[in-house]
C-alpha cells in the first residue's frame, strides 16, 4: 500500500491492496529502459480479489496492476517463474521469449501478494490455476458382482 494518495488520470483513488492470493490475468507486458541488472520489463495486470470480484479504482475504473522483472528466461528467474504459472506447463527449450511473451497475453494465475520492504504490494509467488478435472465415467459394473461389495 502506497504511503500517499494516488489517483489515476480520471480522479480515481487507488484501491488498497491487502497482503493475500488474488487471481491475476496478463493485459501487456511493456519494454522498459535498462535497470542496475540489465534489461527489464513491466508485466500489466488486471487483479481479482478472492471473492471473483475484480479490483477497480474507487471510481469503478479497472485497476491495472504492474510489477517490473528482468528480460531474461533462466531457470532461476522471476520472468520465468511466472511464465511457468502463466503459461500453466514448464518452458520448453526453442521456447522463444518473444513468442512467449505473446501467448501469456490473457493467461491468469493465482498470485500471492505482499507487502515489500518499501512499503507497497508486490507480487511474491505465482502459481498456475487449477484446471477442472475431467469427469470420469462412472465403470460399469459386472453382472457377476451384482450385489457383491
Amino acid at each position: 500500500m502506497p504511503f500517499k494518495k494516488v489517483t489515476n488520470s480520471i480522479g480515481g483513488t487507488m484501491p488498497a491492496i491487502d497482503p493475500g492470493t488474488y487471481v491475476v490475468t496478463v493485459l501487456r507486458i511493456e519494454d522498459m529502459e535498462p535497470g542496475l541488472y540489465g534489461d527489464r520489463m513491466r508485466w500489466v495486470m488486471a487483479l481479482t480479489d478472492d471473492a471473483g470480484e475484480p479490483v477497480t479504482w474507487d471510481n469503478g475504473e479497472p485497476y491495472e496492476w504492474w510489477q517490473q522483472t528482468g528480460t531474461t528466461l533462466g531457470p532461476k528467474s522471476t520472468a520465468r517463474k511466472w511464465a511457468d504459472a502463466l503459461m500453466g506447463r514448464d518452458l520448453r527449450e526453442g521456447d522463444d521469449g518473444d513468442d512467449v511473451a505473446d501467448a501469456l497475453i490473457g493467461k491468469s494465475a493465482r498470485a500471492l501478494i505482499d507487502i515489500g520492504e518499501t512499503g507497497y504490494a508486490r507480487i511474491v509467488g505465482l502459481t498456475p490455476l487449477k484446471r477442472r478435472a475431467k469427469a470420469t465415467p462412472a465403470k460399469a459394473q459386472d453382472d457377476d458382482d451384482e450385489g457383491v461389495f
